[in-house]
């Protein structure tokens, strides 16, 4: 056989093991990444995300929307709307956000919440039960933003209660985060 030729079958013979080594690294990296993806638990998450499994009583809707609330000549960023509406201005939402047995529980929820400026001024009155107990409470207005920072580390079950005496604008939510314990 001529040298030459036993030279590119010899090169030829790498490539193949090369890109043979390259899939099957690519196959094992993409398997470990879906690994590491399946058992990391996130450190927060958005009440909206799963407001859809709390209770719900009263009247009214809270969805999850975005656009700009303007307060004092200023906007600013929302991600959530709460609408009180049916002639009864209340709606009492209760989520069980660290059942019994959780390995990673929520230790710290985050809620803020506002009226725009140019809303009619109604005023909603925000109160948080924690475990069945009334905890703290905000009345925000037109043109007022309002942020409740709680410890939720020993909380099983947490209640947002809005109401309103009148017939409220949107009450639009710009912070809703469950954060985990480290």
């Amino acid at each position: 056989m001529d040298e030459k030729y036993l030279i590119e079958i010899m090169k030829f013979s790498r490539l193949i093991t090369i890109g043979f080594l390259s899939l099957i690294l690519t196959a094992f990296g993409i398997e470990a990444t879906k690994a590491q993806r399946s058992t990391v638990t996130r450190d927060f998450v958005s009440l909206s995300s799963i407001i859809g499994t709390c209770r719900k009583e009263g009247s009214g809707r809270w969805y999850s929307d975005s656009g700009n609330i303007s307060i004092g000549k200023r906007l600013y960023p929302y991600i959530g709307v709460m609408k009180l509406y049916q002639n009864n201005y209340t709606q009492l939402r209760i989520c069980k956000i660290n059942p019994r047995g959780t390995t990673k529980p929520f230790g710290t929820f985050r809620f803020t919440f506002g009226i725009d400026e140019f809303s009619e001024n109604v005023p909603i009155e925000v109160k948080v039960y924690l475990n069945g107990k009334y905890t703290t409470g905000h009345t925000v207005s037109a043109g007022q933003i309002k942020t409740l920072l709680l410890d939720i580390s020993n909380t099983e079950d947490m209640a947002i209660e809005f109401s309103s005496p009148g017939d409220p604008p949107n009450l639009l939510i710009l912070d809703d985060t469950l954060e985990r314990l480290k």
